[in-house]
């Protein structure tokens, strides 16, 4: 049953997202970005940058439309190219702290019912303040349908498909 699945078996490692010092700027984020997107060919899911200060504690993470909407009057001028030096303002500033977080040995269902009531998609796996992993509502999701669909035989499948998928 879902109450029983911790968190650790589904977190993703902090590696897996890409990690910013806050006190870089939102034009060398957005270059960063680019590269670790370009090199590393990070899953689907998982281009949320995730922001930590001085000492690795998680701050918290930046949407891509607010790096985006950082730069945006910078492009303005058609006649130029976009002038995203000079985006200078600290990512720092742009960061969404998360809602709530929770640890490796709770339920998934911990960590979906912190989804549903912040209706986020994303939430950390903290132990004594430091990142473990993350974990994301669609592999919660995975596993709930996973144990659900389990119950379900052939020719329930068929039913299924046939009747309501489009």
């Amino acid at each position: 049953m879902p109450h029983s699945v911790p968190v650790s078996k589904l977190m993703i490692a902090p590696g897996a997202w890409p990690q910013l010092r806050a006190e870089a700027d939102v034009s060398t984020t957005i270059k960063i970005l680019r590269i670790i997107s370009e090199n590393e060919k990070l899953e689907h899911g998982h281009s949320t940058p995730l922001v930590f200060d001085e000492n690795y504690d998680l701050l918290g993470f930046v949407h891509l439309t607010d790096l985006l909407k950082a730069v945006r009057h910078l492009c303005d001028k058609t006649d130029e190219p976009c002038a995203l030096g000079q985006a200078t303002n600290p990512v720092r500033s742009l960061v969404t702290r998360f809602a709530a977080s929770v640890k490796p040995e709770d339920s998934i269902l911990k960590a979906l019912d912190i989804m549903m009531d912040h209706n986020v998609s994303l939430v950390p796996v903290l132990e004594n303040g430091k990142l473990q992993g993350m974990i994301k509502l669609s592999d919660v999701f995975d596993t709930v349908a996973a144990l659900l669909f389990d119950q379900v035989t052939p020719e329930e499948e068929r039913k299924l498909l046939r009747d309501f998928r489009l």
